[in-house]
């Protein structure tokens, strides 16, 4: 099958997008898994959720101020709706994942893992629940929102004629990329996490409050699944299952990247983006499957993923 250059690097652009909404989501099941040790069953619950909260919010608005459309207006009204919607993302995420860490896994840290995989499945079903309580069960879509950037000429930014919003996404990622590395490398907070996680009972000794650091990183790692979700949804929309993809391929990029490796989340999702994608133009019934097969050589080669443990590469 012929692929014109131009094709090509479409297809290259719409596997980064994807692989930063991926990293967005696998950054905070990694940093959760590399610091509390704690594989959470209901990250996409979490991201899903912010999904829906991100529809609520763009709705809320468009309510007050009619339907965006092109130019400077248009622009203006999507970039509120988005600001908007992390804000709120952020209000709600960060208390649920600070509830979830604080009420429920802080009792159960010291037992068997199957504990942690039967509580966090157990919270999976209850925010299903509690989603389709609020919201119903039927798919809720964003047009207005995503027609209103896409009305920008993306070829004005780029060169290229390709869906402004999806370059929107890019940059947002590539802020989001930037910001958790210099927060775990050059804040205090941030060192003190890394601390933790290559030391618990030193990071302890000196009075580091390991009850604070957990809380703090389940709530981080909370808020990044909803916020990955809140950028996910414009496109496509917000269904009760759409949590149960993105979890996946999480796993998968936390296994070929490493377990606990931040870096390695990044590279991972990056790799499972564009191959995802291009195996959607050349072969598109290995789409699942390629991941995993991308996933499988790379632990034959490399069993501990491409990179080391958190506290090495974070």
């Amino acid at each position: 099958m012929a692929v014109t250059p131009t094709a090509a690097l479409v297809q290259t652009l719409n596997g980064i997008q994807f692989g930063f909404i991926l990293f967005m989501i696998a950054s905070g099941l990694t940093v959760i898994l590399g610091i509390l040790d704690v594989l959470n069953l209901a990250h996409g619950e979490l991201f899903s959720l912010g999904a829906y909260t991100a529809i609520g919010v763009f709705g809320f608005i468009i309510g007050i101020v009619g339907p965006p459309g092109g130019g400077v207006v248009g622009t203006a009204v999507f970039i509120l709706a988005v600001l908007a919607a992390v804000l709120v993302t952020a209000a709600i995420l960060l208390p649920v994942g600070t509830l979830f860490e604080a009420v429920f896994l802080r009792q159960i840290y010291d037992r068997d893992q199957v504990y942690q995989l039967v509580l966090t499945f157990a919270l999976l079903l209850i925010l299903l629940d509690v989603k389709k309580f609020i919201w119903g069960d039927s798919s809720i879509r964003t047009d207005a929102v995503y027609s209103a950037i896409n009305a920008i000429p993306t070829s004005e930014l780029v060169g290229l004629n390709y869906p402004t919003y999806n370059v929107f996404v890019i940059f947002v990622g590539t802020a989001v990329v930037a910001g958790l590395f210099w927060f775990f490398e050059r804040t205090k907070t941030g060192r003190i996490i890394r601390a933790t996680a290559i030391d618990r009972e030193m990071a302890t000794a000196i009075g580091v409050s390991t009850d604070r650091v957990f809380t703090l990183v389940f709530a981080l790692g909370a808020f990044l699944a909803g916020f990955a979700g809140a950028m996910a949804v414009p496109p496509t929309a917000a269904t009760l299952e759409m949590g149960t993809n993105p979890l996946v391929l999480s796993f998968v990029v936390i296994v070929i990247g490493g377990l606990g490796s931040l870096r390695g989340a990044f590279v991972g999702a990056l790799l499972v983006g564009v191959i995802r994608s291009w195996m959607i133009t050349l072969y598109p019934p290995g789409e699942i499957a390629a991941p995993f097969a991308i996933m499988a050589l790379i632990l034959l080669v490399k069993p501990e993923g491409l990179f080391g443990t958190w506290g090495e590469t974070a």
